[in-house]
């Protein structure tokens, strides 16, 4: 009789596991969130050491006219913002004084260093829709405990300005 217990305990729990899903992807089936990072105009996509990053909770974007300051937090609470120093197109430096890049997880910073530089490439802006572009790739470090991340970014968001 034990063994008819244990068996049926075992067939239980792999009928639960088999059919468990994500809560992400349950939430994305029945159409409450996207199954896509963002829309034209409104995403911040990232690989972070090689986990998929994808702003889908909120983003902020607010530009002075010069700079803008790009902020984009996960469903999961991970949070990726930007400081652009200047929102031309080309290709400049990101380190903790230019162009910065700080990234959260379960409440852990990471920020660019000055040591080893990564870079940003605006490659679109738009003055009249105030929609700006870009790719990013850079190494992070948590300064508590000196541990790195990598990561590949693309931008494509709507600012609102300060004036």
């Amino acid at each position: 009789m034990r063994n008819i217990n244990v068996l049926l305990v075992l067939v239980s729990l792999i009928s639960l596991v088999a059919c468990a899903k994500a809560g992400k992807e349950v939430a994305e089936e029945l159409g409450i969130i996207p199954s896509s990072c963002g829309s034209d105009g409104a995403r911040i996509q990232a690989t972070v050491n090689g986990n998929d990053f994808c702003a889908d909770g909120q983003i902020i974007a607010v530009s002075d006219g010069v700079s803008v300051m790009i902020t984009g937090i996960g469903l999961l609470g991970n949070t990726l913002s930007l400081q652009i120093d200047s929102i031309a197109e080309g290709t400049f430096p990101v380190t903790e004084a230019e162009n910065a890049v700080l990234y959260m997880t379960v409440g852990s910073p990471y920020s660019s260093m000055p040591d080893h530089p990564g870079t940003i490439t605006i490659t679109g802006h738009d003055e009249t829709t105030h929609r700006i572009k870009a790719d990013l790739a850079v190494t992070v470090r948590n300064e508590m405990n000196g541990a790195t991340k990598d990561i590949t970014a693309s931008v494509d968001v709507t600012y609102s300005t300060s004036d």
